[in-house]
């Protein structure tokens, strides 16, 4: 099955349930791009961003799920994603993107392994596709997409090692406080049950911390 975007063919094999968006302006878009990397020249701009597919996706419905390779970069243009790992049935939040940020499998596609988290919808939310194997096929031949893939990775490590570093260095009580001042919309649109999940505390932990910092 195949979906076409602004006059190209897309395998629809990866993401069934998708719906393209045709003719979409990617102005936004190349914001986006060149926040990875402000040294990207400007009229390289277009090209990249004829790269990725533009689709909607419904709450709950995933762009990986766990024990599938992935093999695509995902940018929230609007709504925001949710990265979640299975521990003994019950689900742990990673990570959430919101507008203007990038997400994948990570060592996934690093490693062209199996995925170990789910990556879904957790709300109605709009996204940019950057699939490898697609990029790779079209656009091989030019050296700005390898860069910018390139920058792509590193800049979505990056974004990780503060997260890691989150955990390791702050008590849960920091770890909100963090959040608070750099990430307040995080507390604002997410539920107390998936951020007291994604700050390692129990609900009861999470509302006492809020207690005391209000």
């Amino acid at each position: 099955m195949l979906a076409k975007n602004d006059g190209k063919e897309f395998s629809n094999y990866q993401f069934p349930f998708l719906i393209y968006i045709y003719g979409v302006d990617n102005t936004i878009l190349q914001g986006y791009i060149k926040n990875v990397s402000e040294r990207i020249p400007d009229e390289d701009l277009p090209l990249l961003a004829s790269c990725a597919k533009y689709i909607h996706v419904k709450k709950g419905e995933a762009l990986v799920k766990e024990g599938e390779l992935c093999r695509s970069f995902f940018l929230v243009e609007k709504g925001y994603l949710r990265t979640w790992f299975n521990k003994d049935g019950v689900e742990i939040n990673l990570d959430f993107t919101f507008e203007g940020q990038f997400t994948t499998s990570r060592k996934s596609i690093k490693n062209h392994t199996p995925s170990e988290v789910t990556i879904e919808a957790g709300e109605k939310t709009s996204v940019w596709i950057f699939d490898l194997d697609s990029i790779n096929n079209e656009f091989g031949a030019h050296p700005q997409i390898v860069l910018f893939i390139r920058r792509l990775v590193v800049h979505i490590l990056m974004m990780s090692e503060e997260h890691s570093d989150l955990f390791k260095l702050y008590t849960p009580t920091e770890r909100y406080q963090y959040i608070e001042k750099n990430n307040p919309a995080l507390l604002q649109r997410i539920s107390l049950s998936q951020i007291a999940s994604y700050l390692g505390v129990t609900r009861e932990t999470l509302s006492r911390i809020r207690a005391k910092n209000h």
